[in-house]
């Protein structure tokens, strides 16, 4: 596991560095609630739904698994809002990640 320490928040954004090193979808719920816990109630991580930041986490680790946009994927940027064709976007992309 990533150390929390690897998670740079914001109100708008949680960038998650070498996010690719976690793979299942329990050690990233697990490392997202650990960050909520230890960010200030104000950050992004605290107010997005932890089942849609995980899809999005997945759906990078896919990309990068696949070796498409590896530089861009090997980190993940959890934005606070997101439109509704990403969202849709990383349901469906998330599906196809079996790391």
């Amino acid at each position: 596991m990533i150390p929390v320490s690897n998670a740079i928040t914001s109100s708008e954004n949680t960038h998650i560095l070498d996010s690719v090193l976690v793979k299942s979808k329990e050690e990233m719920r697990e490392y997202l609630q650990r960050v909520r816990d230890a960010a200030q109630p104000e950050m992004a991580v605290c107010h997005r739904d932890l089942e849609s930041m995980v899809r999005e986490w997945r759906s990078h680790n896919f990309f990068y698994h696949i070796h498409v946009f590896r530089s861009r994927t090997q980190d993940v940027d959890l934005e606070l809002q997101q439109t509704w064709y990403r969202e849709l976007f990383c349901r469906v992309v998330s599906f196809f990640y079996f790391w």
